[in-house]
């Protein structure tokens, strides 16, 4: 079964960054680098709707130097340069994606079983269902 997009779980108040104010690049820990650019990237809200509520195509995803993520991408991130200082503290290198033409789904999609924090792949089956789903 071939993958076609990923998601990662993103707490309501820094997806609503994405949706309202047009944030485009998301920052984690884990990197799942299976996925390439014009693959899909499919928001998780994990707090509220506990639900995929959009996705974007991939622009770029990698590892990159955590000392020059918000020098590069400034107000483009989705955490302030404070919030992303807090999180990425310790760490040498973060997961970065870089996206465009995000498109909020008309209805959230409920997945079978919730995203942990790591992420995950998504498949050819699953994303079927969430095109069929999202309204």
């Amino acid at each position: 079964m071939k993958i076609v997009a990923v998601s990662h779980p993103i707490p309501t108040e820094y997806a609503e960054r994405i949706y309202n104010d047009g944030n485009t690049v998301f920052v984690g820990k884990s990197y799942l680098g299976k996925v390439s650019p014009g693959d899909k990237f499919i928001i998780y809200e994990s707090h509220g709707a506990k639900a995929y509520i959009g996705w974007a195509d991939i622009v770029s995803i990698g590892k990159q130097k955590t000392n020059t993520i918000t020098r590069k991408y400034g107000n483009k991130l989705m955490i302030t340069k404070e919030e992303f200082q807090e999180y990425a503290k310790g760490r040498p290198e973060m997961n970065v994606i870089e996206f465009e033409n995000f498109q909020k789904f008309n209805k959230p999609v409920v997945p079978k079983r919730f995203v942990a924090v790591s992420g995950k792949y998504i498949y050819e089956d699953e994303f079927k269902t969430i095109t069929k789903n999202k309204g």
